[in-house]
């Protein structure tokens, strides 16, 4: 289990993320709010990732997975007004190429 720390990279001289393994494939948390989004850098295997909804008025909210392609980048935005304040599970299908090397891994980052 893993609990992500926010990256800021600035924008005068660029800086580095730093993309790390996840803690497995169930147990991380990502904070979420404005202008924050969970950064997924994927290798050779597609996976899939799942971030947990809170109750609303009593009522459970399902959203599908995201299909994370192979050998590919995206950028999940994670605003409070959705998955809630503070933090959000995240599961993962396969962790196998999210090995926290190269541009393999998962961040959490400011977006403007």
């Amino acid at each position: 289990m893993a609990t992500y720390a926010v990256q800021a990279p600035v924008h005068r001289p660029a800086s580095a993320i730093t993309l790390q393994a996840p803690g497995g494939t169930t147990g991380d948390l990502a904070p979420t709010g404005p202008g924050l989004a969970l950064l997924v850098g994927n290798g050779a295997t597609p996976t899939t990732v799942t971030l947990a909804v809170p109750t609303v008025d009593g009522m459970t909210v399902t959203f599908p997975a995201i299909t994370i392609a192979a050998s590919s980048i995206y950028l999940i935005p994670l605003p409070s007004t959705v998955y809630g304040q503070g933090t959000v599970a995240v599961t993962y299908a396969n962790v196998t190429t999210l090995t926290g090397t190269g541009l393999s891994g998962v961040a959490v980052v400011t977006t403007p």
